[in-house]
């Protein structure tokens, strides 16, 4: 069963999935919205497809002959005023005090008045020519249908297309539908669209994860660099983090899933488990080296060492995992997208990280103490430095 957000009658809606139609003319964006409505309804997974478009709302025009209103010396403005103040009854005219109590005062015409177009047209207007006309003098009082509100977004005419989800349909994927068939049906000039509601704020957030992404690798390489003391260390450590990146998405394509924000979580949760695995490694590296053994016997022996509790904290996180990536309850398709995520990634991940490691390790160790051995009053005294980089550069490829 579909969760429904909410019911409408008449005015705005909401839903899963909307999107703003934005143009100068109503009814231009009337007519689009329509046709996308009937393209939405077409797609599947969208249910509940609806719009903030509703023409058929009663209403009075007063048409105004702007020539005749500047020769009787009408104003537009004492127009709209005075059609407030007596139809409308939105004017405030003045305030009534009983004792305690302050009552506004609005003036309004009699119901069976307003209803009728003739008795509105014989409204009396301000004129500086004449002191006071007749509307029907100037303009035109018409009955028509309209809209039952206008909604606007920066000084431009807008009308929202929304619709909900079949259950298991992800909402980027709806959002992903909905911008394709605007963009196949295509907008005239000055017209555009954009995500609103829920979608805008799902659309902000996977925009702003970069963000959050870019920061994560930059305290990440800050606190290892404080734990190792090191500034060559840190980046062995996470050079097997962009190798997780592919086996994730390698595994929610397997499994017919979607990048949405919740494997994106997922992969940057499998970031700190990759991490770890290196941490173990580096770590246990350098206090065998401290102890006294040359760096390949230590490192041999420190994955030889580690291997039994990379082991084990790998297969008990995909065990606890597997629950969820099989789950098909309410809410699994959202769920799973994490564990299949983590679960993909660290399996495939797992092996070529505890080769890489090591190697990056060496790599990495011979440019440190290239480093550490280079004269830097004569890198920036003279050309010094040009000899250090071919030095850094032949032990590097060396290697190969």
């Amino acid at each position: 069963v579909a969760m429904i957000q909410g019911f409408r009658s008449g005015g705005r809606g909401s839903g899963e999935v909307e999107f703003s139609l934005r143009g100068p003319d109503l009814e231009e964006l009337g007519r689009n919205a329509l046709k996308l409505q009937e393209r939405m309804r077409q797609m599947p997974g969208l249910i509940d497809v609806d719009s903030s478009w509703n023409p058929a709302y009663p209403e009075m025009r007063v048409i105004v002959d702007r020539e005749k209103a500047a020769d009787l010396g009408v104003r537009i403005g004492d127009v709209a005023s005075a059609l407030r103040t007596m139809v409308s009854g939105e004017e405030r005219v003045t305030r009534f005090k009983d004792v305690d109590d302050q009552y506004e005062v609005r003036l309004r015409v009699l119901g069976k008045d307003r209803d009728s177009g003739d008795r509105i047209a014989q409204l009396m207007i301000p004129s500086y020519k004449l002191g006071q006309t007749r509307l029907e003098n100037f303009a035109q009082v018409v009955r028509g249908l309209g809209p039952a509100q206008i909604d606007r977004y920066n000084r431009q005419r807008q009308i929202t297309v929304f619709s909900n989800l079949e259950p298991g349909k992800p909402m980027e994927e709806g959002m992903r539908d909905v911008s394709r068939l605007i963009q196949e049906a295509g907008l005239p000039s000055g017209y555009d669209y954009a995500a609103a509601g829920r979608a805008r704020r799902l659309e902000e957030t996977i925009r702003n994860f970069g963000g959050a992404f870019v920061l994560s690798l930059i305290f990440m390489y800050m606190i290892l660099g404080s734990q190792f003391d090191s500034f060559i260390h840190p980046i062995t450590i996470m050079s097997a983090i962009p190798l997780s990146i592919p086996f994730a998405l390698g595994s929610l394509m397997l499994t017919d899933r979607t990048l949405n924000m919740r494997s994106a979580l997922g992969v940057l949760l499998l970031f700190g488990i990759v991490k770890k695995n290196g941490i173990l490694q580096v770590d246990f590296t350098n206090v065998l080296r401290r102890r006294g053994l040359e760096r390949y016997e230590a490192l041999l022996e420190a994955n030889r060492a580690r291997l039994r509790p990379i082991l084990m904290t790998t297969i008990s996180i995909i065990a606890g995992l597997v629950p969820a990536a099989l789950s098909k309850g309410p809410g699994s398709a959202q769920n799973s997208s994490i564990a299949i995520s983590v679960i993909g990634g660290q399996t495939f991940c797992l092996l070529i990280t505890l080769l890489l490691t090591p190697v990056l390790y060496s790599y990495f160790d011979d440019i440190e103490q290239a480093w550490v051995r280079a004269d830097f009053r004569a890198w920036f005294a003279g050309a010094a430095w040009k000899r250090a980089l071919s030095r850094v550069s032949s032990l590097f490829l060396s290697k190969f």
